[in-house]
């Protein structure tokens, strides 16, 4: 009889001992699921983001040269109403706070030289995983295709 009262005591420490080591695992896992997700957020962010700049840059290429100022990319719905000058916002015209959390779009236009002209767009949004606030730019050299005369 002293052989059984001793195996069910040993059977109770293996119970306690199995649900300590699952509740262990499933610690590990949930900690682990947790920032997969989160990182899973971030990326989708990323390309909300990048997907937003890179039409912008697309629909800046398919303008002339000379369209790059206020009036002619107002008139044609690339940016918003103000500010007036460069830097310029689409953030309105692009819906971007409704992409992005807390979204803005920036446009700077910046002559590097007589016939070329820097455009730089920018991408900024608060990122929900708490992380501080995120930024995606992408720059491109528009060149004045117009043929010049001689002098």
């Amino acid at each position: 009889m002293k052989l059984l009262g001793s195996k069910r005591g040993a059977g109770l420490v293996d119970v306690i001992a199995t649900i300590a080591l699952l509740s262990a695992v499933g610690v590990v896992f949930a900690t682990t699921f947790s920032a997969g997700y989160s990182c899973l957020g971030q990326a989708r962010e990323y390309k909300v983001a990048a997907s937003i700049a890179q039409q912008k840059i697309e629909q800046l290429r398919s303008m002339n040269y000379e369209s790059l100022n206020y009036s002619l990319l107002h008139s044609a719905g690339v940016i918003d109403s103000s500010p007036t000058v460069s830097p310029y916002s689409f953030t309105q015209v692009d819906n971007v706070g409704s992409q992005l959390c807390m979204g803005t779009g920036t446009l700077e236009i910046v002559d590097v030289s007589s016939d070329v002209k820097q455009v730089r767009v920018i991408v900024n949004w608060r990122s929900k995983s708490g992380t501080p606030d995120r930024t995606i730019q992408l720059t491109t050299l528009f060149a004045d295709k117009r043929t010049r005369s001689a002098d």
